[in-house]
């Protein structure tokens, strides 16, 4: 009797070191697969593009915008902006290439990115700023990798094309246009003298890598005379780039489409009016007299 029970206790911690040891391995495995530690993007903003962070998701989750397609989440994003103060340069703040967040302060550029970065973020209802931060790096850095200052894509045919092999657009004016896009640039790198971050040689040489590589590219646009007769194609929230005949440079200025009574309209942040605007005339009359502007690159959100 008494080897009896010595043998049933044995049987039964036997059983129990066994069960201990199943769960604290099973423990560990889910541990291994389930828990993930989300990147933390570093930026450099302000306390008021916080604030201006959290009004516009505020805004789109009163409005429910997540409901709506992109097209129109874009549109009003965009005028979420109106009236923001036009500023350039606000990327260049600083020797290191980081994330700059600027959300007070808009070029044409800026004011683009973060319209379809933050419509993106509303749709996919990924709507912490940090991502936000994530979004907007993929869209402003070559391969959505911060490597220096060359990384960024500075040129707007770079930025669609890099975004597009990205799949986060598609350049649809290739699909429409009806002209051969001149891609060649050089602007850059023929003027180092207008760029702060290229007074290193090094980075000079990386700049001609890549213009090069952009002035192989075959794209399609749409001749300024043409915009009215194939506006049709154009949808509201599109990213359009106005085409320049400027030697080196490809795209003068880019801007959000907007349709009113039927007439291809678009928010921007303009220059000459210092401040995000919806543009009073279409944008072929626009354009009619804008002698150094020859026509317009068309492209879309993914969704």
């Amino acid at each position: 009797m008494k080897h009896f029970i010595l043998i049933l206790i044995a049987a039964l911690f036997f059983a129990s070191c066994n069960s201990g040891n199943d769960a604290k391995s099973q423990t560990e495995t889910v541990s291994a697969d389930t828990i993930k530690v989300e990147e933390k993007v570093a930026y450099t903003a302000s306390d008021e593009d916080l604030r201006i962070f959290d009004e516009i998701m505020k805004f789109a989750a009163l409005q429910n915008l997540k409901e709506k397609n992109t097209s129109e989440i874009e549109i009003e994003i965009a005028k979420q902006f109106i009236n923001t103060p036009y500023v350039g340069h606000t990327l260049e703040t600083a020797d290191d290439e980081h994330l700059v967040v600027n959300l007070h302060e808009l070029d044409c550029s800026t004011f683009m990115e973060n319209v379809v970065t933050l419509s993106l973020c509303i749709k996919s209802g990924d709507t912490t700023f940090n991502d936000y931060c994530k979004k907007l790096r993929k869209f402003r850095y070559r391969n959505g990798v911060i490597d220096k200052y060359p990384s960024r894509l500075h040129y707007s045919t770079d930025w669609l094309l890099d975004n597009q092999k990205k799949g986060l657009i598609k350049i649809v004016s290739n699909d429409f246009g009806n002209a051969d896009f001149n891609s060649t640039v050089g602007f850059m790198s023929s003027h180092p003298e207008n760029y702060k971050q290229l007074s290193n040689p090094e980075f000079v040489k990386e700049i001609a890598k890549y213009e090069e590589l952009i002035g192989r590219e075959k794209l399609k646009y749409i001749t300024k005379d043409q915009i009215d007769n194939l506006a049709s194609n154009i949808k509201d929230g599109d990213i359009i780039g106005f085409s320049t005949t400027v030697n080196g440079l490809d795209i003068s200025h880019v801007v959000i489409a907007a349709f009113l009574d039927n007439r291809l309209h678009f928010y921007h942040a303009s220059s000459l009016e210092k401040k995000v605007v919806l543009s009073d005339k279409p944008m072929s009359e626009y354009l009619a007299n804008k002698k150094k502007s020859d026509g317009i690159l068309v492209a879309r959100i993914l969704e």
